[in-house]
């Protein structure tokens, strides 16, 4: 995730200088908002090149291995599936009125298809970025929001309006 990451901040250069902290706050904020769809753009964009390549390997290794290929006669399995399911009859394989017995330990599941492996993986580094720059984005909208109720408590003090939270000085 650090070549996504570790990419160049869009430049301030082009911008004029802002006028006071507020004004500052937004800018910081506006770029970092910039630079996170740039690092998921990235992200994304590597998936699907990961995607690509795993099309052109398989349609590779299945342009080698057609000859090879058997085709095994599915119609008693699409007969089975179109049978017509009865309400009371439950689940076929298990013994009537017994709840399903537990997997067997040493049973090897299948391997997920590499397709959704990568899907997978797309989806939590997305996610764990998200929470990196949640938390970096937050610290800068908590200091803007700080900043806007000091100047709005400033605001109500110089117009003589008090402010309800605060207890009247003796």
């Amino acid at each position: 995730m650090q070549n996504h990451i570790f990419r160049p901040i869009p430049s301030l250069g082009s911008l004029p200088e802002p006028a006071n902290k507020e004004e500052r706050l937004k800018i910081i904020i506006a770029n970092l908002e910039k630079h996170n769809e740039t690092v998921r753009s990235s992200i994304l964009e590597e998936a699907r090149m990961k995607l690509h390549s795993l099309h052109d390997e398989a349609a590779y290794s299945s342009e080698m291995d057609v000859d090879s290929i058997e085709h095994p006669d599915n119609t008693l399995l699409i007969a089975n599936l179109n049978a017509p399911y009865v309400e009371t009859s439950g689940d076929p394989c298990a013994k009537a009125g017994s709840p399903l017995p537990p997997p067997d330990p040493y049973i090897r599941q299948v391997p997920v298809p590499p397709v959704l492996a990568m899907a997978q993986e797309a989806i939590q580094q997305l996610e764990a970025y998200d929470k990196h720059a949640k938390e970096t984005r937050d610290y800068y909208v908590t200091a803007l929001e700080r900043m806007r109720g000091a100047r709005s408590e400033t605001a109500m003090q110089g117009e003589g309006i008090r402010d309800p939270r605060r207890r009247p000085t003796t």
